[in-house]
């Protein structure tokens, strides 16, 4: 086995899993429907940009759990809830508790008298489980006003063990401690899991009365700010809401659980240039040891991959183009960076440099802007740690 330090330049194709079948196109969002879900949230009286909802429906198709956070009042709740109707889902609000000390509430519990409670997210489960053709929003409002790894740790483990089997996604059960039997309604709830037509969202505020993320949450989800808000936009929404039609279960099923599942990521432009951009990345962040691993390679290069379907909405209102993978180092590596001190400063002032938009190592499949968001981000960063000595990436 050949060793590779960290100061050495890495070649991508000496550490990506590699597959023997033939490069195929990988199956791509119809772009006219994207256009039918942005009518629709604009004639119900709400002001997305398009490369939000595409963000929205990329991240999900990626991975079946996102955070949406940002000042409140900006639609963090809404969003998924106008997606679903949009586009014939179904999505069930739970507002979290601060007194959510386990997973009790979300995976259900036994009464001493025996008889088994299921919990929100196990009754969800076990109703997607019974309908496979409709996909599910399951949205957890304020989901930081309790710790989250103490009421999420078992859905984070579920879902990090999923795995396809004879063309469909499988996962362990999410309550091993349910009884294994039948109930009065002939569920077995020891055997619900967590099904591919469900996904997670959860709404968050960063202010005093919240708690913050480990890395351990951040590093399974994609983190989605909507905090950009134009008050001038009040105009009066005349036209008819449309009805769109709704989207089949394949319009939401990932096509790769992971960067093995892809034949031949070495030859896609997509997936090397995300890898690539990580190994930058990580070379700035190993001065505060914050590298990321494996997972989050995977899944920024599968976003990339998956963003391709619909890049013409990545995009805002003025046309400016927003690229997949720049939205992806401000969605999985920038909410990692928080503290203060030396090794954090040197950190941000080597991303600031690197993804500065004047930057000579832009390809041409890639915005002129460079990593714009990411930048901005940084600099911003930079900024409260000068002025406060502290800084993270939460507003």
């Amino acid at each position: 086995m050949t060793l590779q330090y960290a100061d050495e330049v890495a070649d991508p194709s000496t550490y990506m899993p590699r597959h023997p079948s033939a490069p195929q196109q990988v199956a791509s969002q119809d772009a006219g429907r994207l256009s039918e879900v942005l009518d629709y949230i604009a004639a119900a009286g709400f002001t997305f940009e398009p490369w939000q909802v595409a963000t929205f429906v990329t991240a999900l198709r990626t991975k079946p759990f996102l955070i949406l956070a940002g000042i409140s009042g900006t639609g963090k709740t809404k969003l998924p809830q106008l997606v679903a109707e949009a586009t014939g889902a179904q999505a069930v609000i739970v507002p979290v508790r601060p007194d959510w000390t386990d997973s009790s509430d979300l995976l259900g519990y036994e009464r001493l008298t025996g008889d088994f409670v299921p919990g929100h997210l196990l009754t969800l489960c076990e109703q997607a489980m019974r309908t496979p053709d409709t996909q599910f929003f399951f949205v957890l409002d304020e989901m930081n006003v309790a710790r989250v790894e103490y009421y999420f740790a078992e859905v984070l483990s579920v879902m990090e063990n999923r795995r396809a089997a004879d063309g469909m996604i499988v996962s362990e059960p999410l309550n091993r401690s349910a009884p294994n039997q039948t109930d009065k309604g002939g569920v077995d709830w020891s055997a619900v899991h967590l099904p591919a037509n469900v996904s997670i969202v959860g709404t968050v505020n960063m202010d005093e009365t919240t708690h913050g993320f480990s890395r351990k949450v951040l590093d399974r989800a994609f983190v989605l700010e909507l905090s950009e808000v134009d008050l001038a936009d009040y105009a009066s929404v005349s036209r008819k809401t449309p009805t769109p039609a709704p989207w089949s279960f394949s319009a939401w099923a990932p096509a790769h659980l992971r960067l093995a599942d892809v034949p031949d990521p070495q030859s896609n432009d997509a997936v090397v240039e995300a890898v690539n951009a990580l190994v930058r990345a990580n070379e700035s962040l190993q001065q505060a040891q914050l590298q990321v691993g494996f997972r989050v390679r995977d899944e920024v290069a599968l976003f990339c991959l998956n963003a391709m379907g619909s890049k013409e909405y990545f995009v805002d209102r003025d046309e400016t183009v927003i690229a997949p993978l720049d939205l992806c180092l401000s969605m999985k590596i920038l909410p990692r960076l928080q503290g203060g001190g030396a090794p954090l400063r040197d950190v941000l002032k080597d991303l600031e440099s690197w993804t500065a938009p004047s930057r000579t190592d832009v390809s041409d499949s890639e915005s002129p802007s460079g990593f714009r968001r990411t930048h901005e981000r940084v600099r911003l960063m930079q900024q409260r740690l000068d002025q406060t000595g502290f800084t993270s990436y939460w507003v």
